[in-house]
C-alpha cells in the first residue's frame, strides 16, 4: 500500500486526500447526524402532542372530581371482581374497546382498553366505584378524538 501510495503523483495523492475527507464527512453525517436529527425531531413532535393530551385531559379529570370522584362503598354483589368488572365493561358500551381484563391477585383486577370513548370510560369508573370498587391505578393516552387507550387497576373496597 505504501509503494502504491509512493507511486502515485502530488496531485493524484491530494485528490485521493480530499476525496478521503469528504467520503469521511458524507459518512458522519448519514451515520450520527442525520439519525441523531430525525430523533429530536420525532421527540419535539411526540412532546407537542403529549402536551395537547395533557390540554384535552385536564378539563376531563376537572369534571371527573367534580362529579365525586372514583372511591365507592362495597358491593352486595356475589360475582368476583373478574367477573363484575368484564360484565360491567361491557354492560357500559366498553365491549368493543376492552383488549383484556386480567386478575392481579385475590382483590385486583387490570383492565386494558383501546380506543374507548374518554367520557363512556369515566361514567363506567364512577358507576363500577359505587359498587364497592377502588381506583388504584390510571394510566391514559389519547387515541384520537375524544378516545384514549387505557390501563386501569381496579381493587374492592375496604369494607
Amino acid at each position: 500500500m505504501k509503494t502504491w501510495w509512493a507511486g502515485l503523483g502530488a496531485r493524484d495523492r491530494r485528490i485521493l486526500q480530499i476525496g478521503a475527507v469528504l467520503a469521511t464527512l458524507m459518512l458522519l453525517w448519514a451515520l450520527a447526524w442525520q439519525p441523531l436529527s430525525r430523533a429530536r425531531d420525532s421527540l419535539r413532535a411526540q412532546a407537542i402532542a403529549q402536551a395537547e393530551a395533557l390540554a384535552w385531559m385536564r378539563p376531563a379529570a376537572r369534571q371527573l372530581a367534580a362529579a365525586g370522584g372514583l372511591a365507592g362503598a362495597p358491593s352486595a354483589d356475589a360475582r368476583s371482581l373478574l367477573a363484575r368488572i368484564d360484565a360491567g365493561a361491557r354492560e357500559a358500551g366498553l365491549g368493543g374497546s376492552l383488549v383484556s381484563v386480567e386478575p392481579q391477585g385475590a382483590n385486583r383486577v387490570r383492565a386494558t382498553l383501546s380506543a374507548a370513548d374518554f367520557d363512556v370510560l369515566a361514567r363506567w369508573l364512577q358507576q363500577v366505584s359505587g359498587q364497592g370498587v377502588a381506583l388504584e391505578q390510571l394510566s391514559v393516552q389519547r387515541a384520537n378524538a375524544g378516545r384514549v387507550d387505557a390501563r386501569v387497576l381496579l381493587a374492592e373496597a375496604a369494607k
